[in-house]
């Protein structure tokens, strides 16, 4: 085959990007400082990831190899939400540990490609270029750059350890047009806070006399190390059918296998019908149903209590490591309840003008150990001194010697700095 050379642009598409790509997307915060931590082949407290030693591997090859001997996997499936088996098991476990009220069913539940596109149909069906979307202060990034590539302007409501602070939540919608709030309410990322009940109830009546919805993303509702989390917002709003439920097997399974799900309200089940088909027509059905193949061979409840032990064992030796090594030197960091996270905070008595994103790449580049700094969670600045840790993917022998590397690196640079 001939090559054509045509004279020209070298780059003809560079001048039709469209708006998102060239004025509102910006690289993930994470994806560059993950980056850096591979590349110096660091100690990663960085990746919000599962530990690879926990999917349960042959168990899952072998429910998929199974379910390829299902004739209708090979073909396309016409029901838009995805295998039907799977959407009922969902639905089923979801009202029988008190996540759904009785009304949600398979009919409700919509299978994705992940958490990250069920946020991103929900960008989708309700975000138009310049719409206020409501977030938590810090958030997940990388639901940001979902809403900002919409066109959103996505506005802070300013939180402390238990979440979202209602009374400023209640001043903010009283005078903000906002499409809908945004909350990773249990374990969440990056802080590893969980809102308790109270404020959830406070938060939905918020929400229901400012006539604004809310979107729950809840991945990590079953790693709770203390006890179960609070009721859901989806639970608590009942039949107020105000709220989208998001959550994934990623965190309970295996995040490569990307099968998601969001509860959809019945008055909204066309409007995400057509958003699905329009973002592609179907996912693999084979992993769907191999998933469910895996889930019906085994005692749910007994998986859930086995990663949460194995990460209470890490959550706990990063507590008592911080305790230890951070906290001399003025670094306070928080124990979450569940999740994968913890939040830390250089107290400006120790160090004036901390900079948490000159000291990860510091942290990486002098120590080898590696870290998300704080900016990288809020929408509109902040967060320059704290930084976010993940204790999910290290074993728990090797935490110990991560944070004294990060100890090491924090007081060389905080010497430097002086």
């Amino acid at each position: 085959m001939k090559h054509v050379k045509i004279k020209g642009s070298v780059a003809p598409l560079a001048g039709v990007l469209s708006g998102a790509s060239r004025e509102r997307l910006g690289k993930s915060g994470i994806g560059e400082m993950i980056s850096l931590i591979e590349r110096y082949e660091a100690i990663s407290f960085g990746a919000g990831e599962p530990s690879p030693d926990l999917f349960p591997r042959e168990e899952i090859a072998e429910a998929i190899a199974n379910a390829l001997g299902d004739a209708d996997v090979w073909g396309y499936y016409h029901d838009d939400y995805g295998d039907e088996g799977l959407r009922d098991w969902i639905a089923s476990r979801m009202k029988a540990d008190g996540i759904a009220p009785e009304w949600v069913d398979a009919g409700n539940i919509l299978l994705t490609n992940g958490g990250g596109e069920a946020m991103s149909l929900v960008t989708a069906a309700f975000v138009d270029p310049g719409s206020v979307v409501l977030v938590e202060s810090p958030t997940y990034t990388e639901s940001l750059l979902a809403f900002r590539a919409a066109g959103a302007f996505c506005l802070p409501v300013p939180s402390d350890g238990s979440g979202i602070i209602p009374e400023k939540l209640a001043g903010i919608v009283s005078s903000v047009p906002a499409r809908f709030l945004y909350t990773i309410p249990n374990y969440q990322n990056p802080s590893g806070r969980t809102m308790p009940r109270e404020r959830r109830v406070e938060v939905l009546e918020i929400l229901c006399k400012a006539g604004i919805g809310l979107v729950e993303d809840d991945p990590y509702h079953y790693l709770g190390y203390d006890g179960d989390p609070p009721e859901s917002f989806l639970a608590l709003a009942d039949d107020d059918v105000r709220v989208i439920h998001c959550s994934s097997f990623s965190k309970t399974i295996a995040p490569g296998l990307r099968v998601g799900w969001a509860v959809i309200p019945p008055y909204l089940s066309d409007i995400f019908g057509a958003l699905r088909v329009s973002s592609g027509l179907g996912r693999p059905l084979a992993i769907q149903r191999g998933i469910l193949r895996y889930l019906e061979s085994i005692d749910f409840g007994d998986r859930i209590s086995f990663l949460r032990t194995e990460y209470r064992k890490r959550r706990d030796e990063m507590a008592l490591m911080c305790g230890s090594y951070l906290s001399p030197l003025g670094i306070r960091t928080n124990l979450p309840d569940g999740g994968f996270f913890v939040w830390g905070e250089v107290s400006p008595s120790y160090m004036n003008n901390f900079s948490s994103s000159r000291f990860a790449r510091w942290a990486v580049e002098e120590e080898r150990v590696g870290i998300i700094p704080g900016t990288a969670f809020y929408p509109s600045g902040g967060g320059e001194n704290a930084f976010r840790m993940s204790y999910a993917k290290i074993r728990a022998g090797d935490i110990g010697d991560g944070v004294k590397r990060l100890a090491r690196a924090f007081e060389k640079y905080r010497n430097l700095s002086e």
